[in-house]
């Protein structure tokens, strides 16, 4: 059985879909909101066999990727730049992007990029909140060590134990050091 290809043209809010029908080969294209993901979901649905759907690869994608996976079609991701460089055409439509995609899985040139498993995107994600989080301390604790030097305390390291604490609240400052000592 041949594999069902699809080409997407993926926005946030709304996608453009391009594929042939496999009795007569006619090309279709359809337009689908994102707003009712059910009708989203009910659309692929109703493909079956060995069905791939190209997209570009973009941010705004991971849950239609998700959906897409989860009723058993394989997902490929391309380079947008090279997918924009073999355009034969200078304007860009959501139409023509759809088919220009299409057309490049049909004919094996479709610029597929590596997509790592969802464990690994799942492990990526907390590396960067938690380098997200101990970026957010460090910017606490020196604007808390700013606040300390420009009152005339020079704690450097001692500032951050109960003492260092205790003698920060207690120095005087400004209303607006004063509440951003004490929002810190």
């Amino acid at each position: 059985m041949n594999a069902i290809y699809i080409g997407v043209d993926f926005h946030a809010r709304q996608q453009t879909v391009c594929y042939l029908k496999t009795e007569d080969g006619e090309l279709v294209v359809s337009e689908l909101k994102h707003d009712n993901k059910d009708e989203v979901r009910a659309f692929y649905a109703q493909f079956t066999g060995r069905v791939i759907v190209g997209l570009e690869a973009s941010g705004y994608s991971p849950w239609f990727e998700q959906m897409l996976t989860a009723l058993g079609h394989e997902v490929w991701l391309g380079n947008a730049t090279e997918i924009r460089r073999r355009a034969r055409w200078r304007q860009k439509n959501d139409r023509r992007d759809a088919e220009l995609i299409l057309d490049l899985m049909l004919h094996d040139e479709f610029p597929r990029i590596h997509r790592p498993t969802p464990e690994s995107s799942e492990i990526l994600r907390m590396l960067r909140y938690r380098q997200k989080l101990v970026k957010m301390r460090t910017i606490g604790k020196n604007s808390l060590l700013a606040l300390a030097l420009q009152s005339g305390l020079s704690l450097r390291a001692k500032l951050f134990t109960k003492a260092g604490i205790q003698e920060l609240c207690k120095a005087t400052m400004s209303p607006v050091m004063a509440q951003q000592r004490d929002n810190g």
